[in-house]
């Protein structure tokens, strides 16, 4: 009887120490597999969050970059937009330019029919009229002035029977006539500038051509 509770408390002894590590008997391999594995999930943790903090840094560039193609797109939308502007601008400004190369073509034309018209009546009272002469009125010399009106008297006794006048001056093509006729004993020139034409110096005289004893 005796020997058998040796045995058992032999056996209970050896039992313990199994068990329990700090009693002297060997590592309990469940309590090792354990910690094994928590240490391993501790690593896969670890770089779970060095990976998270990864891709965080990445996602933050790529929103950085998608703010800069944002900004470089709304740039680049007001740079065509000012570009198209600007081309406006320039075919308006072209058109204006031609509109007023055409009116100052005009001008002269007309100025220069208004000297043959002067030279025609000229012409026609030499051959009907006997005694004839062609006066000129001078004007106030060059100016920039927007218009004028200058007058060529008739000699005492002769009659107004035509006439016309001249422009001069840098600012010569971009002035028309508004007005030629005869008044009283003269006649009378009115050239104003052509609108939208830079104010450049000119001056004008008027023809008259008259007739008389």
């Amino acid at each position: 009887m005796k020997s058998r509770y040796v045995v058992l408390g032999l056996s209970l002894v050896l039992a313990l120490a199994l068990a329990v590590p700090a009693l002297g008997g060997p590592t309990n391999p469940i309590a090792s597999i354990s910690a094994s594995a928590q240490q391993t999930a501790n690593k896969a943790l670890k770089k779970a969050k060095a990976a998270q903090k990864t891709a965080n840094a990445a996602q933050s560039t790529a929103n950085s970059a998608q703010g800069t193609a944002s900004d470089a797109q709304t740039a680049a939308n007001a740079a065509q937009k000012t570009a198209n502007t600007v081309q406006t601008a320039v075919k308006t400004a072209q058109t204006t330019a031609n509109e007023a190369k055409g009116a100052a073509t005009a001008a002269q034309n007309t100025a220069n029919d208004a000297k043959n018209a002067a030279t025609a009546a000229q012409n026609t009272a030499n051959s009907k009229l006997g005694n004839t002469e062609t006066t000129f009125g001078e004007g106030s010399g060059s100016t920039t002035s927007d218009s004028k009106a200058v007058f060529a008297f008739c000699p005492t006794g002769q009659q107004i029977t035509g006439g016309g006048f001249e422009t001069s001056g840098t600012g010569s093509t971009s002035v028309t006539p508004t007005f030629l006729s005869s008044y009283g004993d003269a006649w009378v020139a009115v050239v104003e500038r052509i609108n939208g034409q830079a104010s450049t110096a000119w001056g004008i005289r008027a023809i008259a051509v008259c007739a008389g004893p």
